[in-house]
């Protein structure tokens, strides 16, 4: 080590540890007896007092806290703290001179760093870099909004069970307090280490997120003579670093989500006195991979008319979107199905009979139209499946058949038709063939009208009109959750996007929410009256535009909501 404070000219052959980075920008080779943190600069026994008297509040870390210089170094090793000088091209490693003598001497290709630097701010992967970040990061946030959502699931989930232990307790008798007891702290210490799991996973996304702020951070203020050179590095460390966080992503994303449920033992009402506790209590994986839930807000709206000359006021009761980016609308007040180009223009339509409910896309270019048309008077029932298909910008008449059930909404998946009468949810083939009942409440009017169906067809999704509850069913019509918020009143509107983003209408509350994919929790209230909703009645959110197309009940606009 040369003595402290010595300076020559840079050429000099007299090797530092630390030079001084105020001294080298003046060509004089020094060696560094001083860190700052808050700079990032190496300084020599002079530049440390100058230093000092424009930022006394910077932290300064002398030789005696050496350890701490390496990591804050952009041009030195993490690991020995020398200087970074070439690159390994074997094993792809920033490589200091300690670093060739031990780990790469027998290595076939070693390039210079200020070689591989030349033009590194020109090309295409720097330039893309920042977005690349970008891009990992919102994807963090993604995965850290999945996993404080399962948070409130498991914390749900614990509710339940406790209330479920309650009830089950309340069936017998005052001596099961012992009993009673150790199966709650069973479930407590089960929830303490699962809420551990995903507090560090939580904890865990969010470090590197920081990181990964804080390279670009450096990188963006690269500054200085070696600027290219510094850049390159701080762009290595940073693709080492994406590498190192899309691995812990895919580790994360693997793990099963961890639920926990109880079974009662019935059978125990006979031999409480030989039993250690009321049942089981333990994790029960819901599904094997974590998905992130994409949350929306709205950035603003525009209103665009639909009405055609000579119409009455529309009544938009269904919405559609087709793979060319034109919309799809069933006016009920006009019994017109009508297409939008992509500015929202109709652009072509077609009569139908009266009245219209709902429709659906089937195929890249079919639609599927509820119709129902019952007189009291006259005594007929109408029940109408309708299929249209548009081909370069004309609506033209395939096909229709008849069912024997009320028709007031209709969703599509994997070959097979939904159709919701008001009170019951039926399976149809696209030919009109009843395949099965899935779902029926007959308890009074209203509880089973809109429908929407999960893109994989293992979730489902009714409206209870009634009892104004938004009702999750399995693909065999069992029922998953209810939900009720006072931000959804009088439910109309329901749509799952491709993807399975789930979105539903409160049209007394002139709202729409967000879901998650269970049905059970509410993401986010992405639309309100602010926006123009006044008794919304049907909805579609367009993955293309990122937008929620509205049709508001007998008004002659959609509203046009865009989302972030």
């Amino acid at each position: 080590m040369a003595a402290g404070g010595s300076s020559i000219y840079k050429g000099s052959d007299l090797i530092h540890d630390y030079s001084c980075s105020k001294c080298e920008e003046n060509y004089l080779n020094t060696e560094a007896q001083h860190f700052c943190s808050g700079c990032e600069h190496y300084l020599c026994d002079k530049c440390v007092n100058l230093h000092n008297g424009y930022h006394n509040k910077h932290t300064v870390y002398g030789r005696g806290d050496i350890q701490k210089w390496v990591g804050f170094s952009l041009d030195r090793c993490d690991v020995h703290g020398d200087k970074l000088t070439v690159h390994c091209d074997d094993h792809q490693e920033l490589c200091c001179s300690v670093c060739v003598a031990l780990n790469h001497r027998q290595c076939y290709s070693i390039s210079h760093l200020p070689d591989l630097a030349k033009g590194i701010l020109k090309t295409a992967e720097y330039k893309q870099l920042s977005g690349t970040v970008d891009s990992i990061r919102g994807r963090l946030d993604e995965l850290g909004n999945a996993m404080m959502i399962d948070q409130a699931s498991l914390k749900d989930s614990h509710k339940n069970i406790i209330a479920k232990i309650k009830s089950f307790r309340y069936k017998i008798n005052k001596i099961l307090d012992r009993l009673e007891k150790k199966t709650v702290e069973q479930l407590d210490g089960l929830v303490e280490d699962l809420e551990k799991t995903i507090k560090y996973d939580l904890e865990s996304c969010l470090n590197m997120n920081d990181q990964l702020k804080t390279i670009m951070e450096k990188l963006q203020q690269t500054t200085g003579k070696h600027k290219d050179t510094k850049s390159y590095i701080w762009f290595r460390k940073c693709q080492n670093k994406l590498n190192e966080v899309k691995s812990r992503m895919q580790e994360i994303q693997k793990m099963p989500i961890e639920l926990i449920r109880f079974d009662s033992d019935e059978s125990i009402l006979p031999f409480l006195s030989n039993l250690n506790n009321f049942g089981n209590v333990d994790n029960g994986h819901s599904v094997p991979v974590r998905s992130a839930a994409h949350m929306y807000k709205a950035l603003g709206s525009t209103n665009y008319s639909v009405r055609m000359e000579e119409e009455k006021t529309c009544c938009i009761v269904g919405i559609c979107e087709l793979p060319s980016g034109e919309v799809v609308i069933a006016d009920q007040a006009n019994n017109r199905v009508k297409l939008l180009n992509n500015q929202y223009q109709v652009t072509d339509h077609s009569d139908l009979p009266r009245y219209l409910h709902d429709l659906c896309l089937t195929a890249d270019d079919v639609i599927a139209v509820a119709v129902d048309d019952r007189h009291y008077i006259y005594k007929y029932n109408k029940h109408e499946i309708h299929f249209l298909s548009v081909t370069r910008g004309k609506i033209a008449t395939l096909r229709m058949f008849t069912t024997h059930m009320d028709c007031r909404s209709i969703a599509h998946n994997q070959g097979q038709l939904y159709i919701s009468s008001g009170n019951a949810l039926k399976k149809f083939t696209v030919g009109g063939i009843p395949v099965k009942t899935i779902y029926e409440d007959m308890s009074c009017k209203g509880t089973v009208v809109k429908c929407a169906v999960s893109p994989d067809g293992k979730v489902i999704y009714v409206t209870n009109n009634t009892k104004r509850e938004l009702i999750t069913l399995n693909e065999f019509g069992q029922v998953l959750f209810k939900f009720k918020d006072p931000e959804l009143q009088r439910l109309s509107g329901l749509c799952v996007s491709p993807s399975g983003l789930m979105f539903v209408c409160g049209r007394k509350s002139n709202t729409v929410l967000q879901m998650d994919r269970d049905g059970r929790l509410k993401l986010a209230t992405v639309a309100r009256k602010a926006y123009g909703l006044c008794v919304p009645w049907s909805v579609y959110f367009s993955e293309q535009t990122s937008s929620l197309i509205i049709g508001n009940y007998r008004q002659d606009q959609i509203i046009v909501v865009k989302l972030c």
